[in-house]
């Protein structure tokens, strides 16, 4: 027995479904992605040094926060830097394509 394959009007609605849903996914800028980043970086090591000083100062009674938002912190500079070599690495793979 033998498969035909779907063709005409059929094929086409298809196509034009799976063509209008990729193209809803929202585009953000690169400049305003790793802009967040740095932002969230600096977030973060701010909350995280200001629970150190607590912590130093006996102002805060559980620790638990001060190891929680330095992993937080370590984690938002950890992003910025993979996604800041990935970045170089594209850039100098375009760079070393001969026209």
């Amino acid at each position: 027995m033998a498969v035909k394959p779907v063709t005409g009007a059929l094929a086409e609605s298809i196509a034009q479904k799976h063509n209008t849903q990729s193209t809803r996914e929202p585009v953000i800028p690169f400049k305003e992605f790793f802009d967040e980043a740095i932002n969230n970086v600096r977030q973060t090591e701010a909350q995280a040094q200001i629970d150190a000083v607590r912590a130093v100062a006996g102002d805060m009674d559980d620790l638990h926060t001060l190891t929680i938002n330095i992993a937080k912190a370590d984690l938002a500079l950890s992003l910025l830097i993979g996604v800041r070599n990935k970045a170089l690495e594209a850039y100098n793979e375009i760079m070393r394509i001969s026209m």
